[in-house]
């Protein structure tokens, strides 16, 4: 599964600001992922395939945020961003089930 990558990391990639980054979303040279409401991901492929270029010019007003494609990807983005919680669930509940089956 690939890793997304944050802002911060783009923008050290890149060679440029977090300002930056949000004006090549906003001029829809890289495309962003919403999570959790709040948080921008990228996906390392297409932020390497710009890794020559350098926005010109400060951004203005914030930026355009696209929602990720399919369900899939909706889906692997949630995993991979709450894989924690879903691994500690998933062992509570095996702990739950050995506790009642036992007692």
């Amino acid at each position: 599964m690939e890793k997304l990558w944050t802002t911060a990391e783009v923008a050290g990639f890149l060679g440029i600001d977090d300002l930056g980054v949000e004006a090549l979303v906003r001029q829809g040279r890289l495309t962003a992922y919403k999570l959790g409401g709040q948080f921008l991901r990228f996906r390392p492929d297409q932020v390497e395939a710009l890794k020559g270029a350098v926005p010109s010019g400060p951004p203005a007003g914030p930026p355009v945020v696209r929602q990720a494609g399919g369900w899939r990807d909706r889906l692997r983005d949630f995993v991979y961003f709450y894989d924690f919680y879903l691994a500690s669930a998933a062992c509570l509940a095996v702990l739950l089930i050995y506790l009642v089956a036992s007692g």
